[in-house]
């Protein structure tokens, strides 16, 4: 990717490129991702404080991608325009009609997004298309199939914030998207603890293969590791056996770090993995608890 590259038509023997222009000094924040074969994506951001984009500026960069496409010589430029403030109703129509995508989407209520939220869906639609661009893509090249792409790749933002505001349970490390416990237990169990983390915020662990877990108030994060977990270093409390008593934290550790986890359980108050020393270890905010899980329990006991 590279911002404001100079972009130079490949043929400059027709008049018509005499409508490239625009008042003087006029500059266009640009940034452009070059795709194999032969794709260019061109991507006007803009930055409006208390109001939308208009139609105009989305009929501007639908000029600029009609003349690009026009005189390149074998490359197709693809539009995007990114707006965080949101985009005004009538966009749609010259967006669609051009093969401009927009972000964020027109759609819901939610017009306006944060900043990162836009970055996110930008970083989705770009490493997506490098995917997509590895098929058979002439629908995209052609209105509104560019629009639509973007459009199924971003739509579900909104409800992601929503949910996200009302308290979602789980959430991807990297991405910060919403996620599920069946996806946690099909990245994580298997792998092996390498150091248990224990902040002023959260309570974890690291794993083999770059992974993560993390137990954040009522939140549970998981995925690749972003050494970056919430709060200051912190011993949290720790507990063993099902009569609770009180533990050091270098106790869990040695018992737990080198093992393999081989089950996960949430009851909602806390979550439990199953490790393969046939110990339990249970999080809660802010205190971890191990028990072991072999019978007769009086006689297991830690």
């Amino acid at each position: 990717m590279e911002h404001n590259k100079v972009l130079e038509i490949a043929r400059t023997d027709k008049i018509e490129t005499a409508t490239f222009s625009g008042p003087p000094k006029k500059e266009i924040d640009i940034i452009t991702a070059g795709y194999e074969p032969d794709v260019k994506l061109l991507i006007s951001c803009k930055q409006y404080s208390g109001s939308k984009a208009e139609p105009s500026d989305v009929q501007e960069w639908g000029a600029v991608m009609k003349t690009m496409n026009k005189y390149s010589a074998g490359t197709y430029f693809l539009g995007l325009i990114i707006s965080a403030s949101g985009f005004t109703s009538g966009c749609e129509g010259w967006a669609t009609s051009s093969n401009i995508a927009l972000i964020p989407p027109l759609k819901g209520k939610q017009l306006y997004f944060e900043v990162p939220t836009s970055l996110q869906m930008t970083r989705r639609v770009l490493n997506a298309l490098t995917k997509r661009l590895a098929f058979p893509h002439e629908e995209l090249l052609v209105p509104p199939g560019f629009y639509n792409f973007v459009y199924d790749l971003t739509k579900d933002f909104e409800g992601r914030d929503i949910q996200k505001k009302e308290g979602a349970r789980y959430l991807l490390i990297e991405t910060g998207w919403l996620s599920s416990f069946g996806e946690l237990v099909k990245t994580l169990i298997g792998r092996k603890i390498t150091s248990v983390i224990g902040t002023t915020d959260c309570t974890g662990l690291r794993l083999t293969d770059n992974l993560a877990f993390r137990v954040v108030g009522n939140q549970i994060q998981f995925g690749h590791d972003d050494n970056s977990p919430p709060g200051k270093d912190s011993e949290p409390s720790c507990m063993k056996n099902l009569s609770m008593e009180r533990c050091a934290f270098g106790f869990v550790k040695n018992l737990v770090e080198g093992q393999s986890l081989t089950s996960a359980a949430d009851f909602g108050t806390h979550f439990e993995f199953g490790l393969a020393n046939e110990i339990n270890l249970g999080f809660y905010p802010h205190m971890l608890h191990v028990v072991r899980t072999r019978n007769p329990v009086d006689q297991n006991l830690l």
